[in-house]
This record gives structure tokens, C-alpha cells and sequence, in this order.
């Protein structure tokens, strides 16, 4: 599905190593609304996005102290108001579809933002600088990065605080439609499966989700035509995840998995990762903790 040059890119790609080291794969307790710049930002789109997902692989010279010196070295060179949430996801198994590589997501006001921003920041000379100084950290792909429309039907804090460190799981399902079903009909089915959790017990799991569509071209050809769509849950921690998973095949599978096997198929088995939040455009002195060890 994804691109794999794995190239040393611009500033912006250079950034998304920070949660890419199986050493910074916990589970923090501790509970905030660090997320709360991020869902007020969705709530002022109407719970969409332009996303961003792009390839990493560490370098020689990743570790959490350098990760954490080159976050917080790229946040003051960050000026882009359209940037309003970064992500980074460390594989959590072995069975994940694209084996050991890592993954950054952005979420943009819009493409168009986007692009201009990406074409300013590779033009930037202290922005080169900063990349130069950490590019035995990560290698990553930046021009192969992939598009998608981000909905948000569940937002965080929904079903409890999350974690203060901004550590997240997630998990993501990749999904084709079938019988001539498309987009419109996966977004119809959204209403219904998050009414069907309000009355399930996702309480205390910080559950959220969200449906990836493949970004189009302007004559409708996919960016990606290997997936039509990504399916991604996101909780607090692994156990939250088999609790949410639980109160799915408990109430919510029964109802609503016939309805969605009318217009798509997905993967067997989700690929699953270690998160962390790295960026809130409204709270720009917000810092993950990669140093919990709960």
C-alpha cells in the first residue's frame, strides 16, 4: 500500500522520529486533556482533517534523549498555523503488514496548506540545519508521504481523560470497498456504529476513532490504489484496547459488522502500534514523556 524510498527528506520528515524506538513502547498512567487543542481544532472543521501518514526507519543515533532534544528543537522552528496535530506510531506486534517500519501522521486545515507548507519548510535554511544536525536520528520518507481524508466520528476524551505523556494504541485496519460501494457509503454507516458504542461500556478506555479515505486526484484516481480506506481505534493503552474490544463483541459487532460487510472488507488481522501525540497546534509547549515506564 505505502511507497518504501525511505529517504532523508526535509526538516518536517527528519521530525517524525520521536516515538519511533521500541525502548519508548509504554504505557504511561497518568491522565490530562493534552488533547484538548486537538479536538477543539476538529470541532472547528466539523471533525475532519487533511492527513499525512509518512515511512521512518531509526537511525544509528535514535535514542529517547535525542528524540526528545529534536522535538524540542523543531518546535521552535514550527510557524505553520495550519499544522494542528502530529502523531507517531512504533509497531506494537510482529504481524503488522509493513513489518518494523514506523509511522508519522499529520493533520492539516487542508491539502493546499499542506503542500505550501512542505514547500516553504524545504526552502528554510535554519530548517535544513536542524535536519542536517539530526539525520543520524531517523530516515524517513518524506516525498512518499501518503494522503487521506481524516474523519473523526469518536474525538479524544470521549470516553475518559487521556494520558498525560501523550502516549496512545492504536490500531488500523485496512479496508477495500466491494459491490460498487464507495466512500459514501462508509461514511453513512459512521452515525450508526458511534451510537452503537455510546451504548456499549467504552467508559475509562479514552476511545476514539477514526475512518482514513484514500485522498483523490481531481480526475478520481486514488493517490494509494492499493486501500480505499483506513480504519483506525485508538485508547489509552493496550489494556483499554481489549477492553474497548470487548464491549464491541459484547454489543456493538452483532449490529453493526453486517451492515459494514454490505460495502467493505478489511484486513484479517490490524496492524497495531505504540502512539505518542508530539504536536497541538493550540498548545505549542506540549511535550510527550517518553520516560514513564508503567
Amino acid at each position: 500500500m505505502f511507497k518504501n524510498k525511505l529517504l532523508i527528506t526535509s526538516v518536517m520528515g527528519a521530525f517524525f522520529i520521536a516515538s519511533c524506538s521500541n525502548e519508548m513502547a509504554v504505557e504511561p498512567t497518568a491522565e490530562d486533556n493534552s488533547y484538548s487543542e486537538f479536538v477543539d481544532a476538529l470541532e472547528s472543521t466539523g471533525g475532519k482533517a487533511f492527513a499525512e501518514f509518512m515511512a521512518c526507519e531509526a537511525g544509528a543515533d535514535f535514542n529517547a534523549e535525542n528524540a526528545t532534544k529534536m522535538i524540542s528543537d523543531w518546535q521552535k522552528l514550527i510557524t505553520a498555523e495550519s499544522l494542528f496535530g502530529v502523531w507517531g506510531y512504533v509497531p506494537a506486534a510482529d504481524t503488522n503488514a509493513f513489518g518494523d517500519t514506523l509511522w508519522w501522521e499529520l493533520n492539516w486545515n487542508s491539502k493546499e496548506e499542506a503542500d505550501a507548507e512542505w514547500n516553504a519548510w524545504v526552502q528554510n535554511e535554519d530548517a535544513q540545519a536542524w535536519a542536517e544536525q539530526y539525520s543520524n536520528v531517523m530516515v524517513c520518507d518524506g516525498e512518499g508521504r501518503n494522503s487521506f481524508d481524516g474523519v473523526y466520528p469518536i474525538l479524544p476524551n470521549t470516553y475518559g481523560d487521556v494520558n498525560e505523556s501523550g502516549y496512545f494504541y492504536a490500531e488500523f485496519h485496512q479496508c477495500n470497498y466491494i459491490d460498487g460501494s464507495d466512500r459514501t457509503d462508509a461514511e453513512a454507516f459512521l452515525p450508526g456504529f458511534t451510537n452503537a458504542v455510546s451504548n456499549s461500556d467504552y467508559n475509562g478506555t479514552g476511545y476514539s476513532f477514526a475512518n482514513y479515505f484514500a485522498y483523490k486526484n481531481k480526475d478520481g484516481s486514488h493517490v494509494d490504489a492499493d486501500v480505499d480506506f483506513l480504519w483506525g481505534n485508538f485508547t489509552k493503552g493496550k489494556d483499554a484496547m481489549d477492553k474497548a474490544t470487548e464491549s464491541f463483541e459484547n454489543d456493538v459487532r452483532d449490529e453493526m459488522f453486517p451492515l459494514f460487510s454490505e460495502f467493505a472488507t478489511c484486513a484479517e488481522v490490524p496492524d497495531v502500534y505504540h502512539g505518542w501525540t508530539f504536536y497541538a497546534g493550540d498548545n505549542k509547549e506540549f511535550m510527550p514523556d517518553f520516560t514513564s515506564r508503567d
